[in-house]
């Protein structure tokens, strides 16, 4: 029998002491330990905080150190390649890439054509790009986090 995951959690502001749910992607990005989120929204205080400001309201442990527990089988690499940083990497040279092979597909035709094809190229390649970047996240949080959906840590 698997257990359901859960689509929502609560969080509470130390500071102010209001609890907020999250759900959704949000909630999918927040229980992920490497998903690289440095700062999360309190609804009381109308902002964002870091998230060693806040704890689980379930648990009490503090945001920051869950993420420090949960990764910390995470190579260097594997925080790398689940990082924002690296998702803007794949985004701009999978854009570059396509962008420059709609150019090269498309160069002995008409300039209006080359123009098209040129960033529709760079679409698809960014798109492609990031397919990938996704479909290495999954497999490197299940490693380190031992779950196949992060939402079932506590």
């Amino acid at each position: 029998m698997t257990t359901p995951i859960p689509e929502s959690r609560v969080y509470r502001h130390l500071q102010c002491g209001t609890e907020t749910v999250i759900s959704g992607q949000a909630f999918e990005v927040a229980s992920n330990p490497l998903s690289d989120m440095t700062r999360t929204w309190c609804n009381q205080c109308n902002a964002f905080f870091p998230v060693s400001d806040y704890e689980w309201s379930d648990t009490g442990e503090k945001i920051s150190d869950y993420y420090a527990r949960h990764s910390a089988r995470a190579s260097q690499l594997e925080r790398f390649l689940c990082s924002k940083k690296f998702m803007i990497v794949c985004g701009i040279t999978g854009f570059l890439l396509g962008t420059a092979a709609g150019i090269f597909l498309f160069r002995n035709q008409a300039l209006w054509l080359n123009l098209l094809m040129g960033p529709f190229g760079g679409g698809l390649g960014a798109f492609g790009a990031l397919a990938i970047y996704v479909s290495l996240g999954n497999p490197i949080a299940k490693r380190v986090c031992g779950v196949s959906d992060t939402r079932l840590l506590t």
